[in-house]
């Protein structure tokens, strides 16, 4: 924006100009310093003038509180005939005369005392009321107007004025009635809470305005210190701004030639969307000339490949002054070939000037093949892991019916026990087959959630056998059931689901044996629980916790586990999806999971299942 104004107007109008608007704000600056300076001196004058009244009404609440005091009777201290008779003089056992001396006499003498020291700094003091005793008590036109202003519900009341040729700041503030007041005054009418009077105090301002000239005099040179400062760096700024038109002019010139001969194919739109450069490399990427696409601005948009051309398009002409963007793209060149661009968008700008955008794009069609090669031999490393994992777990299932089903054969006519925990394997076999089938078909989400009203002890009892037929005989498995369990709503099959998946996690992460341990618990949350993954909301549920005493899973997997395909475990050992499909399992029954692990000392999944109203049919 400088450089536009100084363009405009030329250097020396635009440097008046500044300067014009420098002065103008300094002098703007310095007046309000001068008047927050007097406002300041006011204002400290009227704290010292509260402050003295606070205290003289603090002297006087103490007088008051003892009944007055007693003084020698002097020719500077007569007897005061405006105070009752009662009690007024006293005589004390040696013969002396002793006078009562109420708050108002007290606070008198004592600023009598201050103005015979320091009569120029000393504060003048006095009570005045519309309706006084003593007549030394009368008020002046401006108090009485304060005065008649505080029975309308004013406060206090302050001026400054002058006194004997000084200045003052002089505060009125009000007295009310205070219950040991009404000894003196109640015979005036006054009630408590009544104002009675008022406290005149008068604060001289001569060593606030000494002091206010000083820091006057400290504004006015610090500004006119500024605005030479200002004006200095304003002729400085001048000066660069002609330097930097010259620099720009040279930088243009560098910016042609190196775009002259740029590898890339650049271009250069205007603010008008109009086509304003094209470099020469703009052949050897899409076989078209430099003349061709200049003499055709539309030809710059019809090489996009149709798939890309409405958002590219869009991108190239509503980008506008923004960030700088990049995006891929297809083009079809002169000779019908694809081709793979890189782009970045930048905008262009001129002296503060939005002149346009300038694209840059770079020929990306071999890496572009290089990484579609490499995710297709990712994709066909999954699937073959994939298939050998499924292939493997189910052969032992067929092998373990197989082999079950020749020893019934072998054993019909032998013992009926050993037939049954022949059919019992068999059974296992057959569930275990079917939990894999769950497994693919959650994957592939056409395993829809059924929810009704469970309990989670009696589906682990049912499991149990299965779970132990998965075990090696290394691994101890331990139940840990709640006494209090509620229900929950949830689908069975797919808990069970879950319990296999979770405890076949935890039998191959104890390769050398150990414990494996599913317990239920009630559990009420006050507040949020804060989680690995997900922060439980406050509620009452039944937590299902399967714990191994393995190796753990390390940090830097952990963010992980949940994937599809991502396992630690060796190539020819499951499917990588059993977490994958507990995850979804979970969130599909309204449920949350936590993962605790320790390297070492192994890992606890917990599943909170929000407690349901009661179980039909087994209440």
């Amino acid at each position: 924006m400088l450089q536009e104004f100084s363009q405009k107007f030329g250097a020396r109008k635009f440097s008046l100009w500044l300067l014009g608007v420098w002065t103008a704000l300094i002098a703007v600056s310095a007046g309000w310093n001068l008047y927050a300076n007097k406002r300041d001196t006011i204002d400290k004058a009227l704290v010292e003038a509260r402050t003295i009244f606070e205290h003289n009404l603090a002297y006087r609440r103490w007088n008051t509180l003892y009944g007055g005091v007693y003084a020698p009777a002097t020719e500077q201290n007569p007897p005061n005939t405006f105070l009752p008779p009662e009690g007024r003089e006293i005589t004390t056992t040696d013969g002396r005369v002793l006078t009562l001396i109420n708050p108002f006499r007290m606070t008198s003498q004592v600023y009598d005392l201050l103005r015979q020291r320091s009569p120029e700094l000393a504060v003048m003091n006095r009570t005045v009321s519309l309706n006084p005793l003593d007549p030394e008590n009368s008020p002046d036109p401006w108090e009485r107007a304060a005065l008649l202003s505080f029975e309308q519900g004013a406060g206090e009341v302050s001026e400054i004025t002058q006194i004997e040729g000084r200045p003052y700041l002089r505060l009125l503030a009000p007295y009310v009635t205070e219950e040991k007041c009404l000894k003196c005054h109640a015979p005036q009418g006054y009630r408590l809470g009544d104002v009675r009077g008022g406290m005149s105090i008068a604060v001289p301002l001569a060593p606030y305005l000494a002091i206010a000239a000083s820091s006057r005099n400290s504004i006015l040179i610090n500004h006119f210190l500024l605005w030479l400062l200002g004006s200095g760096a304003i002729l400085l700024l001048t000066r660069s701004l002609a330097r930097y038109e010259t620099a720009m002019a040279e930088s243009e010139e560098k910016f042609r030639i190196v775009s002259e001969h740029a590898h890339h194919f650049e271009w250069w739109i205007d603010e008008r969307n109009e086509i304003a450069f094209i470099s020469p490399s703009c052949r050897r990427i899409t076989g078209y000339s430099r003349e061709e696409l200049t003499a055709r601005p539309q030809l710059l948009f019809e090489i996009i490949h149709p798939d890309d051309r409405a958002a590219i398009r869009d991108h190239i002409l509503n980008s506008g002054e923004g960030q700088v963007e990049e995006r891929t793209f297809r083009i079809v060149t002169k000779d019908g070939q694809i081709r793979w661009l890189a782009h970045t968008c930048s905008p262009i700008a001129i002296e503060g000037r939005y002149r346009g955008k300038r694209g840059s794009n770079r020929d990306i069609t071999d890496q572009k093949q290089l990484e579609e090669e490499l995710l297709q031999a990712k994709k066909m490393e999954c699937l073959g892991h994939f298939a050998a994992g499924v292939a493997h777990d189910f052969n032992n299932i067929l092998t373990s019916v197989t082999t079950f089903a020749h020893l019934l054969e072998d054993e019909v006519e032998g013992n009926k026990e050993q037939l049954e925990d022949h059919f019992k394997h068999m059974l296992v076999a057959a569930k275990l087959g079917r939990n894999m089938t769950s497994n693919l078909l959650a994957f592939g989400s056409r395993q829809a959630a059924r929810p009704t009203p469970i309990r989670l002890n009696g589906l682990i009892d049912e499991v149990a056998s299965i779970i132990r037929a998965l075990l090696t005989d290394e691994i101890m498995l331990r139940l840990s059931l709640a006494d209090d369990e509620l229900p929950v709503l949830a689908d069975a099959h797919q808990v069970e689901q879950v319990l296999i998946n979770l405890c076949t996690n935890a039998r191959d992460a104890m390769v050398q044996g150990g414990v494996l341990r599913i317990e239920t618990r009630r559990l009420a949350l006050a507040a949020p629980l804060r989680g690995r993954f997900v922060d439980i909301p406050g509620g009452t549920y039944m937590a299902l916790a399967v714990a191994d005493s393995g190796f753990g899973i390390p940090p830097k997997n952990m963010p992980h586990i949940f994937e599809p395909f991502f396992s630690t475990k060796d190539r020819c050992r499951g499917t990588g999806l059993g977490l994958a499909i507990v995850d979804r399992i979970v969130g599909e029954n309204g449920a949350y999971i936590d993962v605790q692990s320790e390297m070492g000392q192994g890992t606890t999944f917990r599943i909170f299942f929000p407690a349901s109203g009661a179980v039909t049919g087994d209440e």
